[in-house]
């Protein structure tokens, strides 16, 4: 019984501490061409508890981004995975609103009860499998 705990526990964290973890190699690595790239989420009442993910804009990304890899978190006392998905770099810096499919399902918190919540956007290169830049964006949902 124990081991079947640990095992859900290891399964639910392990997206956000490879997050975490690649984020931090990132940041080591950073050179002047990160450090602008900003990032904002349009959330409307549409995106409460749906599969339909909000508009995201970013501004500033590295210029050797391919893609951009987006997953969202609810983070406090447990940590879940919301999905997300990656959105090629076009050049605008916008990823649609409804572009996330990767499993994504908006924050949803129970009825009354506030939970803190982040998108985390990662700039991809493909000549590399960390990030070249990562900005997370935290909000609150009641």
């Amino acid at each position: 019984m124990w081991v079947k705990n640990i095992r859900h526990n290891i399964r639910m964290l392990a997206p956000l501490l490879i997050v975490l973890f690649l984020q931090a190699c990132a940041a080591r690595d950073a050179d002047d061409s990160t450090a602008g790239m900003t990032v904002s989420v349009s959330l409307q009442n549409v995106h409460r508890c749906s599969r339909i993910s909000p508009e995201i804009v970013i501004a500033d990304a590295p210029r050797d981004t391919d893609h951009f890899d987006v997953r969202l978190v609810e983070y406090g006392e447990e940590e879940r995975f919301f999905g997300g998905g990656s959105w090629p770099d076009d050049g605008s810096g916008v990823i649609p609103e409804g572009a996330l499919t990767k499993h994504y399902r908006g924050p949803c918190p129970p009825a009354g009860k506030d939970r803190k919540y982040a998108f985390i956007i990662s700039a991809m290169s493909k000549d590399s499998v960390q990030p070249t830049a990562v900005r997370l964006y935290h909000f609150t949902q009641e």
